[in-house]
């Protein structure tokens, strides 16, 4: 009874995704802005289980510097903003590549990019699902080329219609989980911009970090492959600053120590990314999504 049930769940999600493709970019930017808010802030108000996930992350990142009031209200910011972000991104659908690309108006630490690709050995671009990450991909690719590891959707429609977005609009070579190290390994000698968003539990392929004082199991492929390859690992992001425009912003690269001890190397790694992450969410914890059950896995003495 649940697969019919299932189906049925997808098929409606699918039409309304299909409807809002064909509304929302129809709408004034600063009108679709202001429904893409307003939908955030519905669904935090009317989706139960997503509040409580969402909340509950809150809470073990700021038990001790935010109130019960003040993590609620990040809570309905947090969602707000990714409202908006997901009406400005059906927007750009019907927007051509460098409109999309306009929509960043500071750059700072593009050179710590360059100077990691000069080397010849492709960059591994470590980031997070803060800000607006499609369009990090778009503003890279406007000058370098760029592909991006991704996830499968769970519904094969949807699934194509955002990889469709991501190679048309945003110019980025999508590069599947599954087939992901083959893809990564010939974009690295082609030297390209591979795009990783390495802050959530995947339950593959990790090693357990602090994150906001808390182990955390962390995506460890990259620094793996870094070691490996001799590819730069450099941290970016593009954020939404306070007058509401979009910033781009590129750390010096994490430069990898070689002690013999392997994985210790990669632990260290995969400590320092996660390290510049946290650094970010702390600043624009608003733009992180913190309905992701980010320390979901635990350690084997914890259990």
């Amino acid at each position: 009874m649940a697969r019919p049930l299932q189906k049925l769940k997808n098929d409606l999600i699918y039409l309304f995704v299909r409807t809002a493709l064909v509304i929302i970019p129809s709408l004034p930017a600063q009108l679709a802005g202001f429904f893409g808010r307003s939908f955030g802030a519905f669904f935090f108000l009317a989706i139960r289980g997503e509040r409580r996930r969402t909340l509950e992350s809150i809470r073990t990142a700021f038990s001790e510097t935010l109130s019960e009031k003040q993590r609620v209200e990040l809570g309905r910011q947090v969602w707000t903003r990714l409202g908006q972000n997901l009406f400005e991104t059906i927007q750009w659908r019907q927007w051509s590549p460098e409109r999309i690309t306009a929509q960043v108006v500071r750059a700072d630490g593009w050179v710590h990019l360059q100077k990691a690709l000069d080397k010849g050995k492709g960059v591994l671009l470590v980031s997070g699902h803060l800000g607006q990450w499609e369009l990090m991909a778009n503003y890279i690719s406007s000058r370098v080329p760029v592909s991006a590891v991704a996830q499968n959707l769970y519904d094969p429609r949807l699934d194509s219609i955002m990889t469709d977005f991501r190679e048309k609009k945003l110019r980025v070579s999508m590069i599947k989980r599954g087939v992901a190290l083959r893809g990564i390994m010939e974009a690295l000698k082609e030297n390209r911009v591979v795009i990783a968003l390495v802050d959530q539990d995947t339950g593959k392929d990790g090693v357990f970090v602090p994150f906001f004082g808390k182990q955390a199991w962390t995506q460890s492929g990259v620094a793996r492959i870094a070691l490996k390859t001799g590819a730069a690992l450099v941290p970016a992001f593009v954020i939404r600053g306070k007058d509401g425009c979009f910033e781009f912003h590129a750390e010096k690269e994490i430069i990898g120590q070689e002690t013999g001890d392997r994985d210790k190397d990669i632990l260290e790694g995969v400590r320092r990314y996660t390290e510049v992450v946290e650094k970010y969410v702390q600043s624009y914890p608003e733009q992180w999504m913190w309905m992701h059950p980010r320390w979901k896995t635990r350690p084997e003495d914890e259990k």
